[in-house]
């Protein structure tokens, strides 16, 4: 496996399962900052480490409990992931939950069957927080695919004061594409804001795997495809890049925060499981690929 804490002052790699277990058991606020790039195989008992800190951080048991029956079937051959996608439409339609559990559900798909909501045909979309801790709602309506949507509530940090919001999310249906974005910089939930463009007057005003989908109409997974990876660079970084990345098969966007270590270690795993692992001198997976003439 491979998976990334975006902790505040405690980011690193994480490289197997037992040592996921032990983190996230440590500090089971870590949990929300997961972003699982390779799993599956994880344990799938109700019993599992994971499924214990889910229960920890949301109390949410009727939902953990309607995920892990999915992921049991998945793993027995009695549900398809074509099925498997349109149940977890239904159940988020039903069902009570918060925004802690969309990230811990995709995390869980992820460490037990190697997909998550991307890999489903879907994308999960959430109000920017930033906007609505100033009381500023982003409008849905560049929103494509809608499938359904739901008004949550989240308690945010304002001026040391803990105010509670109202906010949106969305799930989409995903466009075909030939060209493979793979996300390893959100937990399988983007969020979005009014702005499709990449940037404003230089600054950046929306998150890369949002253009990727509402402007440029691609399609994201969270596992790379064929054998030829190029990866952007978490941020402007002193690092020899290549020059031949357009012909990769799949273009993956890394996190911002993750630090030349970590970011040269993904790539020295990636070596290791035999693929060739480009650098590009994009920070946004958007740009490398309109960049490459393929959005």
């Amino acid at each position: 496996m491979l998976a990334y804490i975006d902790y505040p002052g405690w980011r690193r790699l994480i490289t197997d399962f037992n040592e996921l277990n032990r983190v996230l058991t440590e500090d089971i606020r870590r949990a929300a900052s997961l972003i699982v790039m390779i799993g599956g195989g994880y344990d799938a008992s109700m019993d599992s480490d994971f499924l214990r800190v889910w229960y920890g951080v949301t109390d949410n048991r009727s939902l953990i409990e309607d995920v892990n029956a999915m992921v049991v079937q998945v793993r027995r051959g009695l549900m398809g992931l074509d099925e498997l996608g349109a149940e977890l439409v239904r159940t988020l339609d039903k069902r009570r939950y918060g925004l802690i559990d969309l990230i811990m559900m995709n995390n869980y798909l992820k460490l037990t069957l190697d997909v998550n909501a991307y890999d489903l045909g879907l994308i999960i979309l959430y109000e920017n927080p930033e906007s609505i801790l100033v009381g500023i709602r982003e409008p849905g309506d560049l929103i494509p695919n809608k499938l359904m949507s739901r008004e949550l509530e989240v308690d945010l940090d304002a001026k040391c004061m803990v105010v509670k919001r109202r906010f949106s999310i969305y799930v989409s249906k995903q466009f075909k594409s030939g060209v493979n974005v793979v996300d390893w910089s959100n937990p399988g939930i983007v969020p979005y804001t009014k702005f499709t463009s990449m940037r404003i007057n230089g600054v950046e005003v929306s998150d890369p795997i949002f253009t990727s989908f509402a402007k440029l109409h691609l399609r994201i997974t969270s596992r790379p495809a064929g054998s030829k990876l190029v990866l952007t660079l978490p941020k402007a970084m002193d690092v020899q890049v290549d020059s031949d990345y357009c012909g990769a098969d799949s273009f993956i966007s890394m996190p911002q925060s993750m630090g030349l270590s970590d970011y040269l270690a993904v790539i020295g795993i990636l070596r290791g499981m035999g693929y060739t692992v480009l650098k590009a001198p994009f920070t946004r997976v958007d740009e490398l690929v309109k960049g490459c003439g393929l959005g």
